[in-house]
């Protein structure tokens, strides 16, 4: 999923994340949201010390998931 990151990590797609044009833009759905929500929580109870960080966090060459997902999981 990640280079050099694969053996320590679990990684998670959504469907989306691009808009019309093809540019990087945030369009998750509502039963999106609510169900990564969920199994982040239940990620959490498994691994509390994991770090919620997106792919653009590990390889600047990537936008994904195309939102802020270290500041909107920051109190999981």
């Amino acid at each position: 999923h990640c280079r050099n990151h694969n053996t320590h990590s679990i990684g998670i797609c959504y469907e989306g994340g691009l808009d019309a044009e093809g540019q990087a833009k945030d369009t998750r759905t509502l039963a999106q949201r609510g169900a990564l929500l969920a199994l982040l929580r239940e990620l959490k109870k498994k691994f509390p010390e994991a770090l919620i960080i997106g792919h653009h966090d590990l390889n600047p060459i990537k936008k994904c998931p195309c939102y802020p997902c270290v500041e909107e999981y920051r109190e999981l």
